[in-house]
C-alpha cells in the first residue's frame, strides 16, 4: 500500500513539474505573440525611379522585376526583413520591410506593408544663362 502511495505521489509531483515547464513565463514580450513568423505577409513595393530594378524572391531563387514608375505585390514570410533592389546586377536601393497586418489600403485592398524605391535622379545639368558679351572698344586716335 505504501509503495502504491509513493508511486501516486511521484506521478503527481512529476505532472506538476511538467505543467510548470509547459506554461510560458510572464516575462515573454506580448509583441512577439501578436505577429507570428511563418505567415505570409503581402505588401506593395513601388518603384518611383526611371530605372527597372529587380529584387530577389524570398521563397525561391527567382528574381522579381519592377518596371520603372510601377509597383508589384511582394510576399514575405517573416515579420521583418531587409530587401536589396538591384539595377544591372549592382545594388541600387535597400528596403527595410516591417509587417503590420491589414494596415495599408491600396487599390481597394488592405496590405501588410508598403515600401517605395525612391532615389534622387541626376540632373541633366543646370541651365546657366550666358554672360553678356563685352566687346573691346577701339581707341580712336586723337587729332
Amino acid at each position: 500500500m505504501r509503495i502504491m502511495a509513493l508511486i501516486m505521489g511521484i506521478m503527481l509531483v512529476a505532472s506538476g513539474v511538467a505543467v510548470a515547464i509547459d506554461t510560458p513565463s510572464q516575462s515573454a514580450p506580448a509583441a512577439l505573440s501578436e505577429v507570428p513568423d511563418g505567415v505570409a505577409y503581402t505588401g506593395i513595393i513601388k518603384n518611383n525611379t526611371r530605372y527597372e530594378v529587380s529584387i530577389p524572391s524570398e521563397n525561391s531563387d527567382a528574381t522579381l522585376t519592377i518596371p520603372a514608375h510601377s509597383w508589384i505585390e511582394y510576399t514575405m514570410w517573416t515579420h521583418k526583413t531587409d530587401v536589396t533592389a538591384y539595377r544591372n546586377g549592382t545594388p541600387f536601393y535597400c528596403l527595410k520591410l516591417v509587417a503590420h497586418p491589414q494596415e495599408y489600403p491600396f487599390m481597394c485592398s488592405k496590405y501588410d506593408f508598403m515600401a517605395e524605391i525612391v532615389k534622387p535622379e541626376p540632373t541633366a545639368g543646370k541651365y546657366k544663362p550666358m554672360k553678356k558679351r563685352k566687346y573691346r572698344i577701339k581707341k580712336r586716335p586723337q587729332a
